[in-house]
């Protein structure tokens, strides 16, 4: 590796990892606003919160790395046409092809390995975040009592008055609770007049009040423990009002089953289309295409037996239909009718075959649109390269400013041409090929456009016709230009 090849990867480096980890916090940031009434709240361990996180950083990372070469590009190249750097290396005979191979070599060996990232890690980790995602969904969120207000979980509603809540009140360890006789109870709030309503079935209705008691969550059986303390037990059979139990106690136990706000994790063999490696893909591709013959096979058999041939039909053949006695057109009739019946069947036979040919079709334009954006998404990394270095080195500024400006605006048109053509895809209007690989070729001609332009040093953005504030948020050298 020559001196100048080393010295052009080592000036993207520094602004490639920190313009990554501003982009990388700016997805983490959307994400957790966008997901913080889905996974605060539900009581979850730190742990989980964390681990959901982790595994959603992989989709980012893969959105991440391609932007990010985009500003380290924009940024290196500024710096050094900023500093003079790129006109000694005109002087010197090294013309700019020559200064931007090192960045497209090094920018195809990260689309390397971002690919096989993409293939081989990205699947796994959108997996696992799929299930623990699902587990957290259905968790219940932390059960909350307030005082005068109606709690309903299961068959119960449950009211309490007046909540004491102890000064200096310790944790709970429930590691220690073995059964409803744990006596602990300064350790609980104390709950005063409470009531329980409980459905028994429809037909029986039970209220159960106590002068005061004690909660507490018994993780290792998922239920709730009432404690109760001077009250009662009332029965009411709805079928006959006559029917009606009062009991007294001085000290009651009620189990209440709560097993949604027990934390348990999913397990599911099934992935996703964004869940599968390349390899899986393909074979549910193959297998879609066997599904599709067998359509074809039996659309085909049902044209054969309904639908014959009409060279061996002879009009000699046909039975003369005048003078039939009433038997004989009983039997017509009923030939007809037998006939337009299958007749109708195999059509709609016919018509639910070619909509599961529609289905299976759609399937595999979906699983060749994410075969083609594994390889796609990562080789926007040397398209970039073709964008960022142009600019780079007309803007004459290695800011941060006019990297994240430039990047963010052909980003962002590449994102939109993506999530377009992968709409088109799944109608079926245009081809998962062209769909994944358009953004490439548009926003890649207009970077060998501007690397053309910027070799023969040839004026593409005329910077004197920009707004003045503009030009002093660039301050180019061009932009400088009265």
């Amino acid at each position: 590796m020559s001196l100048l090849t080393r010295y052009i990867i080592k000036e993207h480096l520094a602004p490639f990892f920190f313009s990554l980890s501003v982009i990388m916090f700016v997805f983490i940031t959307k994400f957790i606003v966008q997901y913080i009434g889905k996974i605060f709240g539900k009581g979850l361990p730190f742990s989980t919160v964390m681990e959901f996180i982790y595994l959603n950083l992989a989709w980012m990372l893969a959105l991440a790395v391609p932007m990010a070469v985009l500003v380290a590009s924009l940024m290196a190249f500024g710096r050094l046409t900023a500093d003079n750097e790129i006109i000694i290396l005109k002087t010197s005979g090294i013309n700019l092809y020559r200064s931007i191979r090192p960045a497209l070599l090094a920018a195809l060996l990260l689309t390397l390995i971002m690919t096989w990232y993409n293939d081989q890690v990205l699947p796994e980790f959108n997996h696992r975040a799929r299930l623990l995602y699902q587990s957290i969904s259905r968790k219940k969120p932390t059960l909350q009592l307030e005082e005068g207000i109606y709690l309903a979980l299961n068959n119960f509603q449950i009211l309490v008055q007046e909540i004491e809540r102890p000064i200096g009140k310790k944790l709970v360890d429930k590691s220690n609770i073995l059964g409803p006789e744990f006596s602990e109870y300064s350790q609980l709030d104390k709950l005063r007049r409470i009531t329980i309503f409980e459905l028994v079935d429809k037909n029986l209705q039970r209220t159960v009040v106590a002068d005061y008691g004690y909660l507490y969550f018994d993780k290792q059986r998922a239920q709730l423990v009432f404690t109760l303390f001077d009250g009662e037990i009332h029965e009411l059979d709805t079928r006959n009002f006559a029917e009606y139990r009062q009991l007294t106690f001085a000290r009651n136990v009620i189990h209440i089953p709560a097993p949604d706000l027990v934390f348990k994790r999913s397990q599911d063999q099934w992935r996703g289309d964004r869940e599968m490696t390349i390899a899986m893909m393909r074979q549910r591709i193959a297998e879609y295409e066997e599904s599709i013959q067998k359509e074809i096979q039996a659309i085909r058999r049902y044209r054969n037996a309904y639908l014959p041939s009409p060279n061996p039909m002879r009009a000699d053949t046909t039975p003369p239909v005048r003078h039939l006695s009433p038997e004989m057109q009983r039997k017509l009739r009923y030939g007809i009718s037998l006939a337009l019946s299958k007749t109708q069947t195999s059509r709609q036979q016919i018509i639910a075959h070619t909509n599961n040919i529609d289905y299976f079709k759609k399937q595999i334009y979906k699983y060749q649109v994410e075969i083609h954006k594994k390889f796609s998404i990562p080789f926007a990394s040397i398209v970039f390269i073709l964008i960022g270095a142009p600019l780079g080195i007309r803007a004459r500024k290695g800011s941060l400013g006019i990297g994240m400006t430039f990047s963010i605006g052909f980003f962002l048109l590449y994102w939109v041409c993506l999530i377009g053509g992968e709409e088109l895809a799944d109608r079926r209007l245009l081809s998962p090929f062209l769909a994944m690989w358009l953004p490439n070729i548009l926003v890649g001609t207009a970077g060998v456009y501007l690397t053309y332009k910027t070799v023969k040093e040839a004026t593409f953005i005329q910077w004197e016709r920009l707004p003045r504030a503009l030009q002093l948020f660039f301050k180019g050298e061009e932009a400088a230009t009265p």
